[in-house]
């Protein structure tokens, strides 16, 4: 085989390890929380969870690109400074959200206001920061972090439609005392994914 295709396979390869690393072993939605006030509220409207996910994966990916490429400008000594990281990630995603809103805001279409509103939603949400924090503090190379990046949204679409799906057994559900119904089962029922997902990361819970 060609060394070019070997290179171009084993970049494949790692990329969707990485990316099936981020949706099922380490769904931060689950495992670490992040976004998850989001996730529940696009479960009660799912006509919004395929624009979140895809928002959130186009601002983590660009954030991923962006800010690795700022850092890779810094001193060696200033860009080990996890403050400066933070700082580096944070002013990226944050001029970025400017520039699109920015753009999005000269649109003149009907949906405008509707896409203002849940832009803010997605790329403020907080899995858009942790993911490429996450990935640069676990020395992960510029492709896997892409691959996180990419696979963000998909990990966001996947919690939003299993609390979804949860949501509408539950209300199904006449056995559950009235105090329990509506908000308290949801929690209780995402909390119980949360375990599930968090045991995919061999994590040990204290007791």
């Amino acid at each position: 085989m060609p060394e070019f295709l070997l290179s171009a396979r084993n970049l494949f390869v790692t990329m969707v390890t990485a990316g099936l690393y981020a949706v099922f072993l380490q769904n931060l939605v689950f495992s670490g929380g992040f976004g998850a006030t989001e996730a529940i509220r696009a479960a009660r409207k799912n006509g919004d969870i395929p624009f979140l996910s895809a928002v959130i994966t186009v601002f983590t990916t660009l954030v991923t690109i962006i800010a690795r490429l700022v850092l890779g400008t810094l001193p060696a000594w200033l860009g080990q400074r996890f403050a400066w990281i933070v700082g580096v990630y944070s002013a990226v995603l944050l001029l970025l959200y400017l520039l699109v809103c920015g753009t999005a805001a000269l649109l003149k279409v009907r949906w405008k206001r509707y896409l203002l509103t849940r832009m803010g939603m997605a790329a403020l949400n907080t899995l858009v920061m942790a993911v490429p924090l996450i990935s640069y503090r676990m020395g992960q190379t510029l492709p896997q972090a892409v691959a996180a990046g990419l696979c963000a949204g998909i990990a966001f679409a996947v919690a939003s439609l299993l609390v979804n799906s949860g949501m509408h057994i539950l209300q199904q559900n006449k056995s559950i005392p009235a105090m329990f119904t509506g908000v308290p089962a949801t929690l209780l029922y995402t909390g119980l994914l949360a375990l599930a997902f968090t045991g995919f990361t061999g994590a040990m819970l204290a007791v």
